[in-house]
């Protein structure tokens, strides 16, 4: 008896030492203002004077736990009305240390920065994230732990910076347009970080132990938002554009690109006929091996909010609308008169997002139109057409269940479907993700399976 009773006095006190090393979340509580403040980077705003503090940020990279010098000290507050959440940030600094170098949006170059990170289902997995550096450039991005960071999202918010005698000033403007957030949901997760570009220190308001993984856990909490009606997320971008040379008589180009709040945390997107001619170009390369190069991609609607649809790196977004694939096979008297160099996509459309239980759901299609290649017979003029792609029909169907705030176990379907004889596949992933809730354990694990449909004959791959 005596053996058992000191046996379990120990798991306990064991237990209490474990509870003890683990310090409490620091808490901000936001206060509604009548009164927005001015997003110009002077802080002589009334809705600044009783808005809590947030300070003593502690070092996370290189090392953790140093504190943050005097002189160095960062001071933020925070507050909000009905139509944003409100963000100064006063950051002292020796005016000669301070990194700037303007750069383009989400490019963040040699300048020091400040970074807002809002999880509003406070779910340790879902986080928004605003940058803003000392040459004024933004950057914005959601992030999760199994994807990380994605800066081809974007939002609209805004934001100034001003340089003062012992340091910066930041001011910030996030919509609640640029949120999703549901309305029960009464604490958030927050963080702040600050980068010091002179010896490339990081600092954070809550203390982060970057050795155990997803530091998602390590945000603090944000208390104090009521009474705000999530905002009805709709907008359309109709275009027009046109191509004028002097070879060919110009070619125009309709379109119509949607983006709607299904639900407060879905979200469906979608893309009439499309015009992909103001994307970025590629970066030539030299490619002298035998593999086939890929490049990164370029497309705004493929690159935002496509981090469920990249479980597994199953879906290679360059494949749809790409370059023609078929061969055109030519006659001793034919030549080729024209060969597309690229394959229309007609429409496109992704719906995503994730419920308040961790369940995360997407759904994408795209089709392609039939592209034909131009062959003219050199004896009697006459021209004939060949298919090198023909319709084509694109699909992702995953479902991503997290739990433990650090874990998640995903199932995700790609599907290509092509008319004809061209060849069809399709793939099928099994994702696990699996830490215990110390996050000193991981174990990571897939498993997929591809059919191929080519020339009558199916051919499986595991």
């Amino acid at each position: 008896m005596t053996v058992r009773l000191t046996f379990l006095l120990s798991v306990i006190l064991c237990i209490q030492l474990v509870k003890a090393q683990q310090p409490p979340k620091k808490s901000l509580n936001i206060l509604r203002t009548d009164q927005a403040p001015k997003i110009d980077g002077v802080l002589d705003d009334e809705a600044w004077v009783n808005a809590e503090i947030a300070t003593d940020f502690i070092q996370f990279r290189p090392e953790m736990g140093v504190t943050l010098p005097e002189h160095k000290k960062t001071i933020v507050k925070m507050t909000y009305d009905d139509n944003a959440i409100y963000v100064s940030a006063y950051l002292k600094d020796k005016p000669e240390e301070i990194q700037r170098q303007l750069t383009s949006r989400d490019n963040f170059g040699n300048s020091d920065f400040f970074l807002v990170v809002f999880n509003p289902n406070n779910d340790a997995q879902n986080d928004v994230e605003f940058f803003v550096f000392t040459s004024g450039t933004q950057a914005d991005a959601i992030a999760s732990p199994s994807n990380g960071e994605d800066f081809g999202w974007s939002a609209v918010w805004d934001s100034a910076v001003k340089l003062v005698d012992d340091g910066w000033i930041v001011e910030m403007k996030i919509p609640y347009r640029a949120l999703r957030f549901s309305k029960d949901v009464k604490t958030w997760g927050l963080q702040f970080h600050r980068r010091f570009r002179i010896d490339n220190t990081q600092y954070t308001w809550n203390p982060i132990d970057r050795t155990k993984g997803n530091i998602g856990l390590y945000h603090g909490e944000l208390t104090g938002i009521e009474n705000i009606e999530p905002p009805t997320r709709l907008n359309f971008y109709p275009f027009a554009s046109t191509v004028f040379n002097n070879f060919e008589s110009p070619d125009y180009n309709i379109g119509l690109d949607l983006k709607y709040g299904v639900t407060e945390n879905f979200t469906l997107d979608a893309t009439l006929i499309p015009d992909f001619s103001q994307a970025a170009f590629d970066n030539v390369r030299l490619n002298l091996g035998p593999f086939e190069q890929t490049f990164g991609e370029q497309r705004q609607f493929f690159k935002e909010g496509v981090d469920l649809f990249n479980k597994g790196n199953l879906f290679f977004s360059r494949r749809v609308g790409n370059s023609p694939t078929g061969s055109v096979e030519l006659a001793a008297d034919e030549e080729l008169v024209d060969y597309p160099n690229e394959v229309k996509v007609l429409n496109a459309i992704k719906l995503s997002g994730r419920t308040k239980k961790g369940l995360g759901i997407g759904v994408f299609n795209a089709i392609t139109e039939k592209t034909e290649a131009t062959i003219k017979n050199t004896l009697t003029d006459e021209s004939r057409k060949e298919v090198v792609e023909p319709f084509s029909n694109y699909n992702i169907l995953v479902v991503d269940q997290q739990f433990n705030g650090n874990s998640s176990i995903s199932l995700i379907n790609t599907n290509v479907t092509r008319s004809g004889s061209f060849r069809d596949g399709n793939v099928t992933g099994l994702i696990t993700d699996i830490s215990n809730k110390r996050n000193t354990y991981n174990i990571r694990g897939d498993i997929k399976m591809s059919n191929v449909n080519e020339d009558g004959s199916m051919k499986t791959g595991l």
